[in-house]
């Protein structure tokens, strides 16, 4: 006979992962810090431009490699680091090494999340309904489905890319997929990026408060004012495009 004061197993409450732990201070870090020391480049812009130029083409590599190894432990944010490859390889090269750059950031921080996550995310979602219905809605679908959306996650200009390499990695979207969707979601923003640093060193910029006394000021506010417009209508066109895509998991959810 069971003893009845021996405790009910199968009612126990299940076991914390540790690891959620340890991924909740990963996404807190993620979303704080690469803001916060993107401010580094801007403000050291000469000395790691002459630094780079002092030879091509191995400068072009080891700032592919720290562009990579950088965004992928989110330590630096991406916006940044594609402005220095504007302002010192050109809008062409600049922007080829931004997507090397960012494409192997992606792999890495996504290999990182999973390595930190573990199946703790995906267990802690899988305990709660609605957070599931709409996981697998968007992380489970089809092919292209979790393509799209996520190339859209990848678009607008306010997109993290270390938050969301954490929420890929965490949620186990297929890693070949991420890194497919990744260059051509972040390819138009990154291009902009680029044009900007080309277009400031090819009026004279040595730095970045040059950039205000070499350009005309109505060259300058208009390129502020086009390139924030087109940034916000990206912004706005991935935004309304997920909400649609999303739409039908919300409304499974609220049944």
């Amino acid at each position: 006979m069971s003893d009845p004061a021996a405790p009910n197993v199968s009612n126990a409450a299940p076991r914390k992962d540790p690891r959620l732990v340890w991924s909740a201070l990963l996404g807190i870090a993620w979303v704080t810090f690469p803001p916060l020391a993107g401010i580094y480049i801007f403000y050291d812009l000469a000395n790691i431009a002459a630094y780079l130029s002092k030879d091509l083409e191995h400068g072009f590599w080891a700032y592919v490699a720290v562009f990579a190894l950088t965004a992928g432990l989110g330590l630096l944010p991406t916006y940044s680091q594609a402005f220095l490859g504007g302002w010192v390889f050109g809008l062409k090269m600049g922007l080829l090494g931004a997507i090397l750059g960012f494409t192997g950031g992606a792999a890495i921080g996504y290999l990182f999340s999973r390595f930190v996550t573990g199946g703790s995310v995906d267990s802690w979602i899988d305990r709660h309904p609605k957070g599931r219905v709409i996981r697998d809605a968007l992380a489970r679908g089809s092919t292209a489905r979790t393509f799209l959306i996520v190339t859209l996650l990848r678009l607008p200009p306010s997109s993290p890319f270390a938050l969301t390499n954490y929420a890929l990695g965490a949620t186990r979207i297929p890693f070949w997929l991420a890194m497919v969707a990744t260059p051509i979601g972040m390819l138009p923003r990154t291009a902009i990026v680029c044009f900007l640093a080309a277009a400031a060193v090819s009026n004279g910029a040595t730095d970045i408060k040059s950039v205000y006394e070499t350009t005309p000021t109505w060259a300058l506010v208009t390129g502020i004012v086009v390139s924030a417009a087109v940034v916000m209508e990206i912004g706005t066109l991935a935004n309304r495009a997920l909400e649609q895509l999303t739409a039908a998991p919300k409304q499974e959810v609220q049944r």
